[in-house]
């Protein structure tokens, strides 16, 4: 199985960082996994509805240039579905039963999502517990 994340903005929080170099650490022996971080659109801190449409848009741009077509998308949305850390494990095992070999998880900027891949994610989550 290849798990990536992928995520706007620059990861700040050091411990943050470390965690997830430890859990990548941990689940190296039974999955391949991949973190990207890519740029945030630069923006002022006051935008029409319609700037951040389109600060939305390169955003989006830049996380589908990293998704394979073949790849099963969740999109983290604030308003997705909320799994349990059981649940997940649940669904990532059951999409590797049905033949599915590699999963993205988005997040979308400060301002949310919108791209192509999220207007339609093969499914959409919370993050949670």
């Amino acid at each position: 199985m290849f798990i990536q994340i992928i995520g706007v903005g620059k990861l700040k929080e050091k411990y943050l960082v470390m965690g997830i170099q430890e859990y990548a650490k941990r689940m190296n022996p039974y999955i391949k996994f991949q973190m990207i971080e890519v740029a945030d659109e630069k923006a002022p801190d006051t935008l029409s509805e319609a700037e951040v449409s389109i600060v939305k848009e390169r955003e989006g741009e830049r996380i589908l240039a990293h998704v394979k077509s073949e790849a099963h998308v969740v999109a983290l949305a604030i308003g997705g579905q909320l799994w349990s850390s059981e649940e997940l494990a649940a669904e990532i095992d059951k999409l590797g039963t049905y033949g599915t070999s590699h999963v993205v998880f988005i997040i979308g900027g400060s301002m949310g999502s919108q791209m192509p891949c999220c207007a339609a994610p093969s499914r959409s989550s919370a993050s949670g517990a």
